[in-house]
């Protein structure tokens, strides 16, 4: 018994990690609906610290590509991925039980500072987190698939809108500005990489 314990943490151990908040956030949630108050933010910084993770990921590999630490958490890229939609999930669902009426959840949503989120960065997370998987690359061809999920940084740009538009200016500027100086120096890095092995 213990074997097979061992054996399943061994193979959804980044699934849990990942997901770990899932779970009691839900909870708190379920328990009482008016949760929702601490919930927003917090299901809210959960989603944004995945997708800061993932989309560094490969800008980081770029630069630092002997990093052994780095390697192994791009294993992961999956599962970091999916628990930012699932964590999206949540944020979402405390707006509809803010409002307790799917009518004026859907008024609610067409206000300016929940359209970037409600009709571009949350469907390309759902889009993402559905084909995150080896059938769905299989299937789509790894040109495709790749290129799909290069609407990620549509989400991102959404995503830092929409925390401009909530009053969030700062924690948006103190994430954003750092993530965006990354992927530019990390696009020159990788331009500026042929050239200097050519040389060589």
């Amino acid at each position: 018994m213990l074997g097979v314990i061992k054996k399943f943490f061994h193979k959804y151990k980044a699934w849990m990690i990942t997901h770990a908040a899932v779970p009691p956030l839900l909870f708190l949630l379920g328990y009482d609906p008016n949760n929702w108050k601490l919930l927003t933010p917090y299901s809210g910084y959960f989603s944004l610290a995945m997708l800061a993770l993932v989309v560094s990921l490969n800008p980081l590999r770029k630069i630092f590509p002997t990093a052994s630490f780095l390697r192994t958490l791009n294993l992961y890229r999956q599962q970091i991925g999916v628990a930012c939609f699932s964590y999206a999930v949540i944020h979402i669902l405390c707006f509809i039980i803010k409002r307790s009426d799917i009518l004026e959840t859907l008024k609610y949503f067409l206000h300016p500072a929940l359209i970037p989120v409600v009709f571009v960065a949350f469907p390309i997370f759902f889009l993402l987190a559905l084909t995150s998987n080896k059938y769905s690359l299989k299937k789509l061809g790894f040109l495709k698939w790749k290129k799909l999920h290069k609407m990620v940084y549509w989400a991102e740009a959404a995503v830092f809108l929409h925390m401009l538009l909530v009053g969030q200016k700062l924690y948006a500027f103190l994430i954003f500005i750092p993530l965006v100086t990354l992927q530019s120096f990390s696009r020159k890095y990788t331009k500026k990489e042929p050239q200097g092995i050519s040389k060589k």
